[in-house]
Protein backbone atom coordinates (compact mmCIF):
# COMPACT_ATOMS: atom_id res chain seq x y z
CA UNK A 1 0.00 0.00 0.00
CA UNK A 2 1.20 3.80 -0.82
CA UNK A 3 1.66 5.89 1.67
CA UNK A 4 -0.27 9.14 1.03
CA UNK A 5 1.43 12.42 0.86
CA UNK A 6 0.35 14.52 4.18
CA UNK A 7 1.80 17.86 3.03
CA UNK A 8 -1.02 20.67 2.35
CA UNK A 9 -1.22 21.52 -1.26
CA UNK A 10 0.48 24.49 -2.53
CA UNK A 11 -2.21 27.48 -2.42
CA UNK A 12 -2.04 30.61 -4.59
CA UNK A 13 -3.42 33.58 -5.52
CA UNK A 14 -3.03 34.97 -8.64
CA UNK A 15 -3.94 38.30 -9.94
CA UNK A 16 -4.75 40.99 -12.51
CA UNK A 17 -5.88 44.36 -12.11
CA UNK A 18 -9.40 44.94 -13.31
CA UNK A 19 -8.15 47.45 -15.84
CA UNK A 20 -6.49 44.62 -17.56
CA UNK A 21 -8.90 42.87 -20.08
CA UNK A 22 -5.83 40.24 -21.10
CA UNK A 23 -6.46 37.55 -19.51
CA UNK A 24 -5.42 34.47 -21.17
CA UNK A 25 -1.81 34.07 -19.78
CA UNK A 26 -3.20 34.27 -16.21
CA UNK A 27 -6.00 31.43 -17.34
CA UNK A 28 -3.45 29.30 -18.83
CA UNK A 29 -1.25 29.74 -15.58
CA UNK A 30 -4.29 28.91 -13.18
CA UNK A 31 -5.14 25.68 -15.18
CA UNK A 32 -1.53 24.50 -15.47
CA UNK A 33 -0.74 25.16 -11.58
CA UNK A 34 -4.27 23.30 -10.68
CA UNK A 35 -3.44 20.61 -12.93
CA UNK A 36 0.20 20.40 -10.49
CA UNK A 37 -2.54 19.91 -8.03
CA UNK A 38 -2.55 22.73 -6.29
CA UNK A 39 -5.27 25.30 -5.13
CA UNK A 40 -5.67 28.20 -7.20
CA UNK A 41 -7.45 31.46 -6.27
CA UNK A 42 -8.04 33.77 -9.31
CA UNK A 43 -9.29 37.22 -8.88
CA UNK A 44 -8.61 40.47 -10.47
CA UNK A 45 -8.02 44.11 -7.49
CA UNK A 46 -8.98 47.08 -8.00
CA UNK A 47 -6.01 48.41 -5.15
CA UNK A 48 -2.93 46.60 -4.06
CA UNK A 49 -4.35 46.55 -0.67
CA UNK A 50 -6.91 44.39 -2.25
CA UNK A 51 -4.37 41.81 -3.24
CA UNK A 52 -2.84 41.37 0.04
CA UNK A 53 -6.56 41.35 1.98
CA UNK A 54 -7.26 38.36 -0.09
CA UNK A 55 -4.16 36.33 0.14
CA UNK A 56 -4.31 36.86 4.11
CA UNK A 57 -7.78 35.81 4.08
CA UNK A 58 -6.99 32.51 1.87
CA UNK A 59 -4.02 31.66 3.53
CA UNK A 60 -2.21 31.73 0.59
CA UNK A 61 1.34 30.76 0.20
CA UNK A 62 2.26 32.37 -2.98
CA UNK A 63 1.14 35.84 -4.63
CA UNK A 64 1.42 35.71 -8.22
CA UNK A 65 0.91 38.61 -10.39
CA UNK A 66 0.29 39.32 -14.33
CA UNK A 67 0.79 42.49 -16.19
CA UNK A 68 -0.01 43.33 -19.71
CA UNK A 69 -0.38 47.13 -19.65
CA UNK A 70 2.23 48.12 -17.75
CA UNK A 71 2.17 49.76 -13.78
CA UNK A 72 4.23 46.81 -13.15
CA UNK A 73 6.93 48.27 -10.44
CA UNK A 74 4.88 50.85 -9.20
CA UNK A 75 1.74 48.16 -8.38
CA UNK A 76 4.34 45.73 -7.35
CA UNK A 77 5.93 48.36 -4.74
CA UNK A 78 2.72 49.08 -3.30
CA UNK A 79 1.61 45.34 -2.80
CA UNK A 80 5.11 44.62 -1.39
CA UNK A 81 4.75 47.57 1.20
CA UNK A 82 1.32 46.46 1.91
CA UNK A 83 2.92 42.96 2.75
CA UNK A 84 5.23 44.72 5.05
CA UNK A 85 2.89 46.70 7.08
CA UNK A 86 0.17 43.37 7.42
CA UNK A 87 3.44 41.93 8.87
CA UNK A 88 3.75 38.99 5.80
CA UNK A 89 6.95 40.48 4.33
CA UNK A 90 8.14 36.75 3.57
CA UNK A 91 5.08 36.13 1.46
CA UNK A 92 6.75 35.49 -1.81
CA UNK A 93 5.88 37.37 -5.00
CA UNK A 94 6.16 36.23 -8.46
CA UNK A 95 6.09 38.81 -11.28
CA UNK A 96 5.52 37.76 -14.83
CA UNK A 97 3.30 39.08 -18.53
CA UNK A 98 4.95 41.70 -20.14
CA UNK A 99 7.76 43.14 -18.56
CA UNK A 100 10.31 45.22 -20.09
CA UNK A 101 14.10 44.27 -19.34
CA UNK A 102 14.28 47.87 -17.59
CA UNK A 103 11.67 47.35 -14.85
CA UNK A 104 13.30 44.22 -13.94
CA UNK A 105 16.12 45.84 -11.12
CA UNK A 106 13.65 47.73 -9.86
CA UNK A 107 11.10 44.78 -9.16
CA UNK A 108 13.88 42.44 -7.81
CA UNK A 109 15.04 45.35 -5.56
CA UNK A 110 11.48 45.19 -4.28
CA UNK A 111 11.55 42.17 -3.08
CA UNK A 112 9.81 39.60 -6.25
CA UNK A 113 11.33 36.02 -6.12
CA UNK A 114 10.72 35.41 -9.82
CA UNK A 115 10.10 36.87 -12.83
CA UNK A 116 8.99 35.54 -15.89
CA UNK A 117 8.59 37.67 -19.21
CA UNK A 118 7.01 36.48 -22.20
CA UNK A 119 7.78 32.68 -23.62
CA UNK A 120 8.67 31.09 -19.86
CA UNK A 121 8.36 27.46 -20.29
CA UNK A 122 5.21 26.96 -18.33
CA UNK A 123 7.29 23.87 -16.37
CA UNK A 124 9.45 26.48 -14.99
CA UNK A 125 6.50 28.37 -13.76
CA UNK A 126 5.07 25.33 -12.04
CA UNK A 127 8.34 24.25 -10.46
CA UNK A 128 8.56 28.00 -9.18
CA UNK A 129 5.52 28.14 -6.99
CA UNK A 130 5.75 24.73 -6.07
CA UNK A 131 9.40 25.75 -4.36
CA UNK A 132 8.32 28.84 -3.18
CA UNK A 133 4.91 27.34 -1.40
CA UNK A 134 7.51 24.40 0.13
CA UNK A 135 9.83 27.17 1.36
CA UNK A 136 7.02 29.33 2.59
CA UNK A 137 5.17 26.40 4.78
CA UNK A 138 9.07 25.31 6.01
CA UNK A 139 8.69 21.83 3.67
CA UNK A 140 11.96 22.43 1.73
Amino acid sequence: MAMQDTAPRPRVLLTKSFIDSHDRAIATIALALRDAAMEVVLIDYEQPEDVVAVALQEDVDVIGISFMSGGQVETTQKIVAELARREVADLPLVVGGIIRPFDVPPLEAAGVREIFRGGAPMADVVATFERLSRTYRGLA
